[in-house]
């Protein structure tokens, strides 16, 4: 991807955005050698001009680009803590948990390293990974509540998470090699192939043209499609030398035509293939500038086609035309309202709600994208 030039950085492209997480990010030592500078400069070329660092003290003003350009990301409210719901300290059987699953959630925190999310209705549904459940908000009745723990469905390492905006929600567990089903209110179902097909499941996403619910399996590099009653309808490679081969596919997300988007960190790139599984085009490439990735993990798209890609070494979400071309990221390193740290999984309602994980900061952050027709 040749360099984009600053002066494109107007209404849609603006400076203010991401320039604290791609302006000499430091990378951990694990990916040192896939960030390459190429015809990349070794530091960004978009900088924060004084004064309009795209964080605003007042979170109601929260908007990417950032005055006096147009906006068109709204900061709307984060999922984090008991008191988001109004209450006033962590409950009693919060700490029950704690104690007999002997993982310590933070006073007053409700989730403790979550990755995936989506939201069904009122509810949005949250994927803990190090909590072992899904923590459900809902802000209409002010009530947090989870489920996973019991024998019967248990979750042990939660990533991936889809509904069918019915009746089910779909739940990837790495740890146990499973997809777990339940309904709206956490009860299990059932699981998808109890026969082993995978062998580390993670993302997850739902075709409700096909009506079947697609997964990605990162350690078979494969796409499997399963139905309603948890049978396997179709797999899809999405490996090796073939065009679009994928080293490590993590994430997915459908096109309005039902195209796969899959995300894979590795190669540090976006592939598309077309829903029987035809790779379509691919775009991305290691960088430490906009419209590189560094690490990109979630990915969703919104009610226009636009492509939101999360990437958690760069702290930011970017977001690209359906081909592949860079229209705006926002969010940079930090904990303030907007900011993120190692961002994960994402996902975008009918309203073009969008929901980022913070996994570092232990919240999701909730956005509005806003359309300018």
């Amino acid at each position: 991807m040749p360099e984009m030039p600053f002066k494109l950085a107007g209404m849609f492209l603006s400076a203010g955005l991401l320039a604290a997480g791609l302006a000499g990010p430091a990378y951990p030592a694990d990916v040192s050698t896939t960030v390459q500078s190429g015809s990349a400069p070794a530091k960004a070329a978009v900088t924060t001009p004084a004064g309009r660092s795209g964080v605003a003290s007042n979170e109601a003003d929260i908007v990417f680009p950032p005055p006096p350009d147009k906006p068109r990301i709204r900061y709307l409210y984060s999922l984090a803590r008991y008191q988001d719901m109004g209450f006033p300290e962590r409950g009693f059987f919060g700490k029950i948990l704690d104690f007999f699953t002997g993982k310590k959630i933070p006073e007053g925190w409700a989730l403790v390293r979550p990755y995936g999310v989506c939201a069904v209705g009122d509810r949005v549904y949250v994927a803990d990974t190090e909590g072992s459940a899904v923590v459900v908000f809902n802000r209409v009745k002010k009530t947090i509540t989870r489920f996973g723990g019991k024998l019967a469905g248990r979750l042990v390492a939660p990533i991936g998470i889809a509904s069918d905006g019915r009746e089910t929600v779909f739940v990837t567990d790495s740890n146990q090699k499973l997809v777990m089903a339940y309904d709206l209110e956490g009860n299990f179902l059932f699981q998808c192939s109890p026969t082993g097909d995978f062998d580390r499941p993670t993302g997850l996403a739902w075709d409700a043209a096909r009506n079947r619910l697609l997964v990605v399996d990162s350690g078979r590099k494969m796409v499997f499609a399963y139905g309603l009653d948890g049978i396997k309808k179709a797999e899809y490679p999405v490996e090796g030398d073939m065009a679009g081969g994928l080293v490590n596919p993590v994430n997915i997300a459908l096109g309005p035509g039902g195209e796969m988007f899959i995300t894979d960190p590795i190669i540090c790139g976006v592939s598309v293939f077309s829903p029987e599984g035809k790779f379509l085009r691919k775009w991305g490439e290691c960088g430490d500038m906009a419209g590189y990735f560094a690490r990109p993990r979630g990915v969703a798209l919104d009610s226009e086609g636009n492509v939101y890609v999360a990437d958690a070494l760069f702290h930011a979400v970017q977001i690209f035309d359906p081909a592949g071309k860079l229209l705006l990221f926002f969010g940079a390193d930090g904990s303030e309202p907007g900011a993120f740290h190692l961002p994960a999984g994402i996902f975008i309602d009918p309203q073009d709600r969008v929901y980022v994980v913070d996994s570092g900061n232990n919240r999701v952050q909730v956005f509005q994208y806003i359309k300018t027709r």
